[in-house]
């Protein structure tokens, strides 16, 4: 009986919650801190794609951008490529490719950012998120809804019906998940920045740097710049990798 009641107290709660949340129905300029998961749909291999080539990848779920506001899965994020410089012998630069993402689209509207990446995974990577985090059945369960399963960087979800919460390296609830996605908890920023939950996607609350890469490869951001570099005769980025984006700007 106490277990029936506080799992109806649980759902109430969840109703409760979600009617305070809406989609935001005009695009308004997003402040410095939200976060924008988003995939990429096809190949940047540097040296090889051509400085100028437009990019758009869409965000891969729901984006919280305010208090109770956020925006739907799917919102599209465009962008270009700045520099792509292929493995030369006769240079000791290393491949290198550049991208800047600086315009968001949703539905109608459109508005002018700048960003900056916190992390990228390699589609292998990103595979490995939607299973079980054991390798393999959970417990013997084979319904994927109930799944245990590791974030990019380590966090584990613990989900029950796709819900449920997100936890550490020290077993510490850090974040939680629901059907529209991954999410930080809401904790005040010391720098000002947005106190409500960061999208997540695939990845976990302490990712940054690049996952699934050459040895040797890096990631870096600067002033709306993302560039990566490898040690080899290049760097990809592939179709189905996955961006943590992070918005510094307006525009």
């Amino acid at each position: 009986m106490r277990t029936a009641l506080l799992l109806v107290c649980v759902f109430l709660f969840s109703v409760a919650m979600a009617q305070r949340e809406v989609a935001l129905s005009e695009l308004e300029v997003l402040p410095p801190g939200v976060t924008l998961p988003v995939q990429l749909n096809r190949a940047l291999r540097a040296g090889k794609i051509k400085v100028g080539t437009q990019i758009v990848v869409k965000t891969t779920q729901r984006v919280p951008v305010g208090e109770n506001v956020y925006l739907k899965a799917g919102a599209e994020v465009d962008g270009e490529v700045v520099a792509s410089v292929g493995y030369s012998r006769n240079s000791s630069t290393p491949a290198t490719l550049s991208i800047r993402f600086n315009r968001l689209r949703y539905g109608k509207h459109s508005i002018p950012m700048k960003t900056k990446a916190v992390a990228i995974a390699n589609f292998m990577q990103v595979t490995d998120t939607q299973l079980p985090a054991d390798g393999g059945p959970d417990m013997g369960n084979t319904n994927e809804a109930n799944w245990t399963t590791r974030q990019v960087g380590g966090d584990v979800i613990v989900r029950t019906g796709w819900v449920g919460p997100v936890v550490g390296n020290n077993v510490v609830k850090v974040g939680f998940a629901d059907h529209d996605g991954v999410y930080s908890l809401a904790t005040p920023e010391p720098d000002g920045g947005p106190s409500f939950p960061h999208a997540l996607g695939v990845f976990s609350t302490t990712a940054a740097g690049l996952y699934g890469f050459e040895k040797g490869s890096s990631l870096r951001s600067e002033d709306g710049t993302i560039t990566v570099t490898g040690p080899g005769k290049s760097i990809e980025l592939r179709n189905g990798d996955n961006l943590l984006l992070e918005v510094i700007a307006p525009s």
